[in-house]
């Protein structure tokens, strides 16, 4: 398969660093503490319908699969390592094995991280934990999301939020940056050829961009603020079109100065080079900008209320999109002890928009029609869609909101998004009924109106919903859960879930 061997190559790598790296720096004279620990852990979906459940699968990093009747082993190991001078390492080896999932063996995390105390260096595959929205009740991030499998990167992040020097501890900060690239060029390729009366394009060799600044004001206060912005971009690689019986492909070498174009959505001076028509900006951009407020209502409760304005290319960034984004609420209580309510959410996504269903513009052609076209129309965003690398998905899972359904779930092999123009509730509620036993329920309804370029007929709609019980003992944690679909986007779908983990320590 095209850039197979070269995908490989990378994963390969990365195991490597993760395997040989890590004891060359462990055995270091300034050692001071040095712990291995492990986890296993299995799981099993159990019900009816052609899937499972949506609410057991999204937002989990793509570890359950989305096929009903799915079963995996896991197993991780992590060794840490602390210095004398404040620094510590950190690697994890985490595996699985699924029985009729959509991966059969996989590693899922092979990462190494050296961190001091405000920020980590970090080069591997890693499941990221969002730093605004809730991992579990939030319905999730626009650009940044956890949904798909994670991406191999080299990345720098501080260790949470920061304080900025010199503002006596009324401002912080939180940055992430990296590169990375999709490893599953050859799972596009096969999805093209099983379904090429529907596929038109594919592309592999994609590499990737993400990054992250956010400042809060100090959050013990009575009220706080956060604003920010988080960004994520598709570059370089090979796009293969259909075209007269054949395949034609444009190509987009990796060169030095690629990794610096895509810092920044700017103009790509070698546009019409090759003929490799992506876009008038180099690569494939998207994200957010936050705007969040925090009130504590006294030391155990704080309500906080935000909007992840969502774009994809200018015309969001200029807010051409009218109401597009994430909206939300989300109560925290912090006392002690086991609460009835620990958390809830209450979020509505809207991506009807898109800055409008036309786009013309001028700068979308080569000479002689170029000058030529007056008129000047941005908009048409397609979200997650694109002309050159055809979807922002890793495996066929969206990078992104799992609430645009992914193209993993088209059964004819579409390798689209074919309904990204939606409008979405989701409520999210956890808390503990005692020490040791816990709960979490989620919901989620949508509408569906298709794409601007292939609006459905009628539209679709769907409920989701999930309860879950969790039971922890010792070093063992139990958790069983009902979910279920309701709705033509999904289909009727009905899942029981049973997990068991166990965490031991070795060192």
């Amino acid at each position: 398969m095209r850039n197979g061997r070269g995908q490989r190559a990378v994963g390969y790598w990365l195991l490597a660093v993760c395997y040989w790296l890590m004891p060359l720096l462990a055995q270091a004279q300034d050692s001071l503490a040095t712990k291995l620990t492990y986890d296993l852990t299995t799981e099993a979906n159990i019900g009816s319908g052609d899937y499972t459940a949506y609410q057991l699968v999204s937002n989990r990093h793509h570890v359950v699969g989305t096929r009903s009747n799915t079963a995996y082993l896991r197993g991780a190991l992590k060794l840490e390592h602390t210095f004398k001078n404040g620094l510590s390492l950190s690697s994890v080896v985490d595996a699985i094995g699924s029985v009729h999932a959509d991966h059969k063996v996989y590693l899922q995390q092979c990462y190494i991280d050296l961190s001091s105390k405000s920020f980590t260096l970090e080069i591997g595959s890693r499941e990221e934990t969002p730093v605004l929205r809730h991992a579990e009740l939030s319905s999730g991030a626009f650009a940044k999301g956890i949904n798909a499998k994670p991406i191999p990167q080299i990345q720098i992040r501080t260790n949470g939020f920061r304080p900025i020097p010199k503002t006596k501890g009324w401002l912080e900060y939180n940055f992430g940056f990296g590169y990375g690239m999709f490893l599953d060029g050859g799972y596009r390729e096969k999805q093209f050829e099983e379904a090429m009366d529907v596929n038109n394009k594919y592309a592999t060799g994609i590499l990737y961009h993400q990054k992250h600044l956010y400042f809060r004001s100090n959050p013990e206060k009575l009220f706080f603020a956060m604003v920010g912005i988080e960004h994520a971009v598709q570059f370089c690689g090979s796009s293969y079109t259909k075209q007269g019986g054949g395949l034609i492909e444009k190509r987009k070498p990796v060169v030095l100065k690629s990794f610096w174009n895509v810092i920044l959505p700017l103009g790509d001076s070698n546009y019409f080079s090759n003929e490799a028509m992506e876009d008038w900006v180099y690569g494939n951009h998207l994200g957010s900008m936050t705007i969040q407020l925090g009130w504590n209502i006294n030391k155990e409760h704080l309500l906080q209320a935000y909007v992840d304005d969502i774009f994809e290319d200018g015309s969001g960034i200029r807010k051409g999109n009218g109401w597009d984004g994430l909206w939300g609420i989300q109560y925290t209580n912090k006392a002690k002890g086991h609460q009835l309510v620990r958390g809830a959410v209450i979020e509505y996504f809207q991506s009807t928009n898109q800055s409008g269903p036309l786009h013309w513009d001028g700068g979308d052609y080569p000479e002689p029609y170029r000058h030529q076209i007056k008129d000047y129309i941005t908009g048409n965003d397609n979200y997650y869609n694109h002309g050159f690398y055809v979807s922002y998905t890793q495996y066929g899972m969206s990078m992104g909101t799992p609430l645009i359904s992914s193209p993993r779930y088209n059964k004819d092999g579409y390798n689209e998004f074919r309904d990204n123009r939606i409008k979405a509730w989701h409520l999210g509620v956890e808390g503990e009924i005692n020490e040791r036993l816990s709960y979490l329920i989620k919901g989620s309804y949508r509408d569906g109106w298709g794409t601007y370029w292939l609006p459905l007929p009628t539209k679709h709609h769907s409920f989701d919903a999930l309860l879950m019980g969790r039971y922890q003992v010792g070093a063992w944690n139990f958790s069983a859960a009902y979910a279920f679909d309701k709705g033509n986007i999904y289909g009727d779908n009905s899942t029981f879930n049973i997990k068991i983990g166990y965490h031991g320590k070795i060192l």
